[in-house]
């Protein structure tokens, strides 16, 4: 069974602290993958401990932990992309997902997509610099053919910016963009994202345009089909752009 992403909802919160979330529909067997971007609510380089759990007891890990701190507590933006085999029941619209903050961040956006597939494993995964900047761009580490790149934008800026989607067909092709804004300049949050099942073994450049400068970080994790349900560990170099 080949790798396979399905859309399953968007959202935003803009207001100090915790909030919870729930898919827009039902997910099946799989994996689900939260890219979700906040406003650094703290300072000097550390970013918050976030952490998400759910109404089903399910296992959710913190694959990457993207932050661009520029000056100082509130400027730039945080997040993550988190992920669950669905370990304790499968997501429905009336699962409660609760996502927790150390640090009280206000403007918040998501985005939730199921992968389905045979024995999935999360490969690995990366960030880029970080930057002010309308052209960020990220390029992942060489991914087998048959395996799924999975990249996302966090983005301080919210509803006056446009996120145009990465559309190049090189090795497979961009799922359709997911993305959510909320607040505005410096006091909101945008996150985008899209996936990839690659078709031929290399690595894979990540770059949409905004049309607003900005700050940014891109991300991204790699998932992979496992031979006979077991783990197939690989060891790749991480080249960042």
């Amino acid at each position: 069974m080949a790798l396979s992403g399905t859309d399953r909802g968007v959202g935003t919160h803009n207001t100090a602290g915790n909030f919870t979330l729930s898919p827009a529909s039902n997910f099946t067997a799989g994996w689900a993958v939260l890219c979700l971007a906040a406003d650094n609510a703290s300072a000097g380089g550390v970013g918050s401990v976030i952490t998400v759990t759910d109404s089903l007891s399910n296992t959710w890990t913190r694959r990457i932990s993207p932050l661009y701190d520029p000056v100082g507590a509130s400027a730039g933006v945080e997040g993550g992309i988190f992920t669950t085999p669905q370990d304790g029941g499968t997501l429905t619209t009336g699962t409660t997902i609760t996502v927790t903050f150390t640090n009280a961040a206000v403007a918040k956006t998501w985005t939730l997509m199921q992968v389905s597939g045979t024995s999935i494993s999360y490969v690995t995964g990366n960030v880029n610099v970080g930057s002010a900047t309308n052209a960020p761009t990220v390029t992942t580490a060489s991914i087998p053919s048959g395996d799924m790149v999975i990249a996302a934008l966090f983005n301080e800026s919210g509803t006056g910016q446009t996120v145009t989607a990465d559309s190049d067909s090189t090795n497979g092709a961009w799922s359709t963009q997911q993305t959510a804004e909320i607040g505005t300049t410096t006091s909101g949050m945008t996150v985008a994202s899209q996936r990839k099942v690659v078709t031929a073994t290399a690595t894979q450049t990540y770059n949409p345009t905004l049309g607003v400068s900005s700050d940014v970080i891109l991300g991204w994790i790699e998932l992979s089909e496992s031979v006979a349900g077991a783990n197939t560990v690989r060891s790749f170099a991480v080249v960042i752009a």
